[in-house]
């Protein structure tokens, strides 16, 4: 039978929160992102077809919420990088040696719109181990909240990784 991959400290990371420092959204950010992603509806770039939309200002397309997600975490130093070149900040210690993306799911409160100040705030909602085909896993289950500068809920996003 294999070992645990379970470290003396893995389960005591349950309900760990980081909150991430605020991230400013501007025009140009939407703008680049749904370039990237190939959204062309005109809600992204031009405030009057947003507005002509009941949209205050421009639209993020729905999947911008992973930028912030991304920018908000992961923005740190090289060296602070963990061997793998993850951000170590809410990965609980193991004696796993693989870090994969797991399930994601997302819950849309309201469009993200430019002038939107979000903060994202993620706890580690539960964390356990299994056996796989090819040895034990661990699973560890994130909650993320992205609120706007008034405190209103934009995203609240579930997110799994999976460490080998």
């Amino acid at each position: 039978m294999t070992a645990s991959l379970f470290d003396d400290a893995t389960l005591s990371w349950v309900g760990r929160t980081v909150t991430a420092p605020p991230y400013p959204v501007a025009r140009a950010d939407i703008a680049k992102f749904a370039l990237a992603v190939g959204a062309r509806d005109p809600i992204h770039f031009d405030v009057e077809a947003a507005r002509a939309q009941g949209h205050p200002d421009v639209v993020a397309p729905l999947g911008f919420y992973v930028a912030v997600r991304l920018q908000s975490q992961n923005l740190v130093p090289l060296d602070e990088l963990n061997a793998d070149g993850v951000s170590p900040g809410l990965t609980p210690p193991s004696r796993a040696s693989k870090i994969m993306a797991g399930d994601t799911r997302a819950r849309f409160h309201r469009r993200i719109r430019a002038g939107d100040v979000i903060t994202l705030t993620t706890a580690i909602s539960g964390i356990q181990e299994k056996r796989g085909r090819s040895g034990p896993l661990i699973l560890v289950s994130y909650s993320l909240d992205y609120t706007d500068q008034g405190g209103e809920a934009v995203v609240s996003e579930t997110y799994a990784r999976v460490l080998r």
